[in-house]
């Protein structure tokens, strides 16, 4: 193997197992195979490999947690086995969960229904916990190579060997700089990927083995279906502990998606949207939504006296059971929302993350006993998930989310019915396109204004206000790129967005960018073309998954680069 052809020999790092990915899913992976691997007197070396600069620095979500199921990975650990120095890093317990049903100015309460409340849950910073796992991974023997992106998995065949690291220090042109650094194979008889929504490797993996689900698997009967996160987390002057809010409704419309609002802690407000990517109007701005729901009446009360501490977005998958591919292959095994495994009712991921990692790590650490790493025998992974009480649980809320698409009554009325039955429908509704085939043509569509124009209001209140502006958000992103590096984001046809069939649809990707990273400028000449702004990217992936001209590639920057999420 070579990274470069007559230059660098390629170096070769071999461990038991490595891990792809330092959020959840892959934490618990890592640690609840090396206490397999303890409990038979044996020790494993494993590798986790996060492209961020430190763990937790590309980790955002909502987030509650049954910490049932963490419970469960420290129990595993026997005596003689390393725990955890400090307490589990939760805030407070949910006390209070409201739904409802917004329009302009007035807002409906809605039931809950118990099965998905979250009254057992926490409330937390999902990056705090994801630290909190990183230091028991080390005190465990695990090694931890913050920076490190895998950009693409090593091959025998169809067999999994390991990952390829993506190189450092090129410049823009693509030349050599004074600290550049080459590509590093990592090898392994079993790889775990755990690195989230929309990865670059598991991407890769779908289209090697023929099953393209990350782009256009035929094969299957339902594609994957994905939502996009928008997260912000104010200081404020509330002394709530506790409540949650779930809103459905206004600003949205003919849109699927709905607004959370948490109170972690006091004097700490964490609020945002989760909105399905499979919209129809090409100028329907996402983020400015976001900011037109915080200005009404049931929301503006929380954010009172309010000053923004952290902005950022992500997407996740949402297509469910029926679109559930590939979990498992020669050498290799897929966790968390690399595999798809959120849970489309409840929004319920971090839970079916941890899970899905232990699995996981019994599965690799019997191949690792007994020398097995065939599709055949790691199938017994998958098996595992679709036995799960969370697994069925997938099954159960199969049909929740796709009749959102017919409107929100709809939607509605089929939720309650799948609640009823628990999910015992003879039917399941199948997702017929992706998401970029969804949005009509720009002349077509019909504008929401509303929803496209900024809030008129520039604050909630004296000194906070509604943040309409995503450069101001993003100063609170955290972002860092090395200056001068290759574009991690790229356009296979850098003309079709400024020609006619680009502009079809009226570029799109001027608003569904939560970071503003797209914008049309002029030449010199007067000619006009795309400008990426690669410097703003939070890494969320809308654009690779929601452009119709399938033209847009996010690929892994230089690791250590893009946002930093410290308590998102």
């Amino acid at each position: 193997m070579n990274s470069e052809a007559g230059a660098f020999a390629m170096e070769t790092i071999h461990f038991d197992l490595i891990v792809v990915g330092g959020g959840a899913a892959g934490l618990a992976a890592a640690c609840h195979a090396q206490i397999c691997a303890k409990r038979a007197g044996k020790v494993l070396s494993i590798g986790l490999l996060e492209k961020g600069a430190q763990i937790g620095s590309h980790i955002l979500s909502g987030a509650l947690l049954d910490t049932r199921i963490l419970q469960q990975l420290l129990a595993s650990a026997t005596e003689n086995i390393p725990q955890p120095k400090t307490a589990l890093p939760v805030h407070s317990p949910v006390v209070t969960e409201e739904l409802w049903l917004l329009q302009e100015r007035q807002a409906h309460s809605l039931p809950l229904g118990k099965r998905w409340q979250h009254g057992h849950c926490h409330i937390l910073s999902l990056g705090e916990l994801c630290r909190w796992l990183a230091e028991w991974a080390e005190e465990l023997g695990i090694e931890i190579l913050t920076g490190f992106a895998a950009v693409a998995p090593l091959w025998d065949g169809k067999r999994l060997l390991g990952v390829q690291s993506g190189e450092q220090g090129r410049n823009r042109a693509g030349a050599r700089k004074a600290n550049y650094q080459p590509a590093v194979a990592l090898l392994a008889p079993v790889t775990i990927i755990a690195e989230g929504c929309r990865g670059q490797i598991s991407g890769q993996i779908y289209q090697h083995l023929g099953t393209n689900s990350a782009r256009e698997d035929l094969r299957r009967p339902s594609p994957q279906r994905y939502a996009l996160g928008i997260k912000e987390l104010w200081e404020t002057d509330s002394t709530l502990s506790g409540q949650v809010l779930h809103t459905l409704g206004w600003p949205l419309r003919g849109v699927h998606g709905g607004g959370f609002l948490y109170h972690p802690r006091p004097h700490r407000t964490a609020l945002g949207m989760v909105i399905d990517l499979g919209y129809r109007d090409p100028g329907f701005d996402p983020f400015v939504a976001v900011q037109k729901w915080k200005t009404h009446p049931l929301i503006q009360p929380h954010l009172h006296k309010a000053r923004l501490l952290g902005y950022g977005a992500r997407t996740l998958t949402v297509g469910g059971w029926q679109s559930l591919s590939l979990l498992s292959l020669a050498g290799g095994l897929l966790v968390g929302d690399s595999a798809g495994l959120l849970n489309t009712a409840t929004l319920q991921g971090i839970h079916n993350a941890l899970a899905s990692g232990m699995l996981a790590a019994e599965t690799a650490w019997q191949a690792i006993a007994t020398d097995d790493f065939s599709a055949s025998f790691l199938q017994r992974y998958a098996q595992a998930v679709r036995r799960s009480p969370w697994g069925q649980e997938l099954y159960q809320v199969r049909n929740v989310r796709p009749v959102f698409r017919h409107g929100l009554r709809r939607g509605l009325l089929n939720a309650a019915w799948e609640y009823a039955t628990k999910g015992k429908s003879p039917w399941s509704w199948r997702w017929q396109m992706r998401d970029r085939q969804t949005l009509q043509e720009a002349q077509a569509s019909a504008q929401t204004a509303e929803i496209l124009e900024a809030p008129r209001t520039p604050s909630l209140c004296a000194g906070a206000g509604v943040i309409a502006d995503r450069q101001q958000a993003l100063s609170c992103s955290g972002l860092y790129y090395e200056a001068d590096q290759p574009l991690h984001l790229q356009l296979e046809d850098p003309q079709l967005p400024v020609q006619t069939e680009g502009r079809r649809f009226g570029n799109p990707e001027l608003r569904y960018c939560p970071a503003g990273v797209y914008a049309l400028r002029h030449r010199p000449d007067g000619k006009i073309f795309l400008h990426i702004h690669a410097d703003h990217c939070l890494h969320c992936k809308c654009c690779d998954i929601k452009d119709p001209l399938d033209n847009i590639r996010w690929t892994a920057p230089e690791g250590g680069s893009g946002p930093n999420y410290p308590d998102l």
